[in-house]
């Protein structure tokens, strides 16, 4: 049975999404991950080729700094890249049950995008529709971009060139929709992947390369 946190969560990602072009945001780009990677994205993405941390797992690297997901087959070949809506607050680290709240109990400064590394899956919202399951247990997902409150702005935020609108939402991941349902629901249908969130305030070698202790 769902916890009613999530019940809470998952009825926010349940909407009919509009077939409107305008769905889906500020088009993909198929480029080359040197014509659109930040730095820190070229990072992790060499670290991720030479110590095949990936496991051969399709993979997803967010850009919480540029507002930016980029996507990866199992072979480290890029499928393509989008702006993304990230959480409204600013940190690294999911504010412990956040998972369990409902949404009127998340302040602004708890609705976080966490960093880390993430084994995500596909699944479903209550209403049937597909979403990416970054982490389960904080209610984390990676979905289109929901568009049911005007107010929000979202298609509007996602089409402008700046990331400094791109924060929004409850902590969820939003992308446009051509992006979901052409790169994301493809490579990870009938797989698991890895998701990759970088940090904002922590460094990389924090999050990632820091050796088990």
């Amino acid at each position: 049975m769902a916890r009613p946190g999530m019940l809470y969560l998952a009825a926010a990602v349940l909407i009919a999404f509009p077939h409107s072009s305008l769905a889906a945001g500020r088009p993909y780009s198929s480029d080359e991950p040197a014509a659109v990677a930040s730095p820190a994205v070229d990072e992790i993405r060499r670290w991720i080729g030479e110590t095949a941390d990936n496991q051969g797992l399709p993979f997803l690297i967010v850009d919480k700094v540029h507002a930016q997901v980029l996507a990866f087959d199992p072979e480290g070949h890029m499928l393509g890249a989008a702006p993304v809506l990230l959480g409204l607050g600013h940190g690294d680290v999911s504010p412990p049950g956040v998972g369990d709240r409902p949404l009127a109990a998340i302040g602004p400064e708890d609705r976080i995008t966490p960093a880390g590394r993430f084994v995500a899956s596909m699944g479903e919202n209550l209403g049937g529709k597909g979403i990416l399951w970054i982490d389960y247990d904080a209610a984390l997902s990676l979905h289109p971009v929901i568009t049911t409150r005007p107010v929000d702005r979202r298609l509007q935020r996602l089409a402008t060139v700046t990331p400094q609108d791109n924060r929004i939402s409850y902590g969820c991941v939003n992308v446009p929709r051509s992006f979901f349902y052409e790169i994301v629901q493809p490579a990870f249908t009938g797989t698991v992947g890895i998701v990759y969130i970088l940090p904002e305030s922590r460094s990389l070698a924090d999050v990632f390369f820091s050796a088990p202790g």
